[in-house]
């Protein structure tokens, strides 16, 4: 399952640990500090979840940057190439080997493409949970197709490239900076009507204007978690919440775990 055509600058990564079943693999796998790794593909369909650190992802002239609750879906094949950010990164990793009973027959992961803190990432997360412990064999199948389950309710985005506008309103929800309280005051700030706005941003992203900004909400709040200590009530205002409590009702909605086991979690290595 080696990647083929790939030089790593700055050392291999390490596999923590891995389990084997019928079709499939699952890892966990610690990433050093500035890691680059040049154009490879893989053998397998891929799902990686982000634990703590970042990433950033190359697919010809598509970038993605991960942190920490992070998903890529990667089909084998699929060219790319890879550089870790300056604390490192630790993921979680399902390998699916293509020529097996696990997968064969109607496993469509779809293209590639990253999802920050939305799908699967709850389900991923359990998968976690369960392979610190004494994982078997079935017990792991069972929660990857939960995994795979999650992610098929995901909208996938259109290939064609988005309008100036639809970039720009969601740079400014990347970022925190949109002063608009409502989909109608961002579709006047990038100057359109918000029907057009909300046919555009699902058919572009995958996924509707309200749901990304939440998204982002909680993103923002636990890469904020993960690579501080300040206080989660400064957190939350910080990230868009109106208090501690929404934030904390909306992380465990996405994840499953609380703020403090979060920020534990992403630290461990």
């Amino acid at each position: 399952m080696a990647g083929a055509n790939e030089t790593s600058i700055g050392g291999a990564p390490v596999v923590l640990r891995e389990v084997a079943g019928e079709g499939f693999y699952v890892r966990e796998v610690a990433y050093g500090p500035d890691l680059r790794q040049t154009d490879h593909a893989h053998e397998y369909d891929g799902i990686t979840l982000v634990l703590g650190g970042g990433i950033r992802e190359t697919v010809g002239r598509q970038e993605e940057v991960a942190t920490c609750l992070s998903v890529v879906v990667k089909p084998a094949g699929v060219v790319h190439a890879d550089r870790v950010g300056p604390r490192g990164a630790w993921a979680l990793q399902i390998l699916l080997d293509l020529d097996r009973p696990f997968t064969r027959g109607g496993c469509d992961l779809g293209p590639w493409r990253w999802i920050h803190a939305g799908a699967g990432t709850r389900a991923l997360l359990a998968l976690h949970r369960y392979l610190g412990g004494a994982p078997r064999a079935s017990g792991l199948e069972d929660r990857i197709l939960e995994v795979l389950g999650e992610m098929a309710g995901e909208d996938r985005p259109a290939c064609s490239d988005p309008p100036a506008w639809l970039r720009q309103a969601r740079d400014s929800l990347d970022d925190g900076s949109s002063e608009a309280r409502s989909v109608r005051d961002l579709a006047a700030q990038v100057g359109v009507h918000p029907v057009s706005l909300t046919r555009a941003f699902r058919r572009h992203y995958g996924i509707p204007v309200t749901a990304y900004r939440r998204r982002e909400r909680v993103r923002r709040a636990v890469r904020a978690i993960e690579r501080t200590d300040r206080d989660l009530t400064r957190i939350a205002h910080a990230s868009g919440f109106s208090d501690h409590p929404h934030m904390c009702r909306e992380i465990r909605e996405t994840t499953g775990l609380t703020p403090g086991e979060l920020r534990r979690l992403a630290r461990r290595p």
